[in-house]
């Protein structure tokens, strides 16, 4: 029995949705999820998995499909993007394709040719992909956390995070994995309690991910200090671990391993 391919559409226009949609329908695929809202969309994106994402840049809500999409690729989410949008900022179309990975970009009105072209592009690129697979890909659960990100609330995936650090009383700095730095103003303690056990304070003002953890040794250059230095993935700098906290810290590795 041949796939049918599924698309998840994010579109705040609803009549633009609806003509998405009949689209799909004509092209032969399964659109399992219709959103206007981003992080509505992103917190079930997990539930569906679409092979293919129509994404408009505009969106209902705090976030815009950029954001969306960026958050998706450092969670880890390879999924085919096809962006669907009225803009004509050129920067915006520029950072779809190069720094997203988007495989189209539509302009609105989107006339049925253009979305077949782009569809056909999409569905190509995942079969090469399969035929090269070895192993069926592993679905994983992604835990979602959501942080205050100047007047907006910005999901960002535990998987993404490196460490994150207390500068005062109204700065955390949250620091990804791929070098990106974002400033909130949500605690450590609101952090956490969206967080898995992989999110671990090894010392005041600081959580770090257990799963980016290379090693840890004892601080050197001072005889008398008890504490100890967490070395991780991805970064030269160094984390602090309380001597008081190291055995816990140590087990908890273990456990991952």
């Amino acid at each position: 029995m041949r796939h049918r391919f599924t698309v998840a559409i994010v579109e705040d226009n609803y009549w633009i949705g609806e003509l998405l949609q009949s689209y799909c329908q004509q092209c032969g695929l399964d659109v399992i999820s219709v959103s206007a809202d981003g992080e509505q969309f992103l917190k079930q994106f997990g539930i569906h998995l679409p092979d293919i994402i129509l994404m408009d840049i505009g969106l209902e809500g705090d976030l815009d499909g950029l954001t969306v999409v960026k958050t998706l690729r450092l969670a880890g989410y390879k999924q085919k993007v096809i962006m669907v949008s009225g803009t004509t900022n050129l920067e915006h179309i520029l950072t779809a394709f190069h720094e997203l990975d988007s495989v189209y970009f539509l302009s609105k009105p989107v006339a049925m040719p253009k979305f077949k072209a782009a569809i056909d592009k999409a569905i190509a690129e995942i079969q090469l992909e399969r035929s090269r697979m070895t192993e069926p890909p592993v679905k994983h659960t992604v835990t979602w956390i959501t942080v205050k990100n100047q007047k907006s609330h910005l999901p960002i995936s535990e998987d993404s995070i490196l460490f994150i650090e207390k500068e005062n009383k109204r700065l955390t700095r949250i620091h990804l994995i791929n070098g990106e730095q974002i400033e909130s103003s949500t605690n450590l303690s609101d952090i956490l309690a969206q967080s898995t056990s992989h999110l671990f304070s090894p010392f005041k003002g600081f959580l770090v991910n257990l799963k980016h953890v290379a090693s840890y040794s004892k601080e050197g250059g001072f005889p008398t200090s008890r504490r100890f230095l967490i070395h991780l993935n991805y970064t030269m700098v160094k984390v602090p671990l309380s001597r008081d906290l190291q055995k816990d810290f140590a087990n908890l590795l273990k456990e991952l391993e």
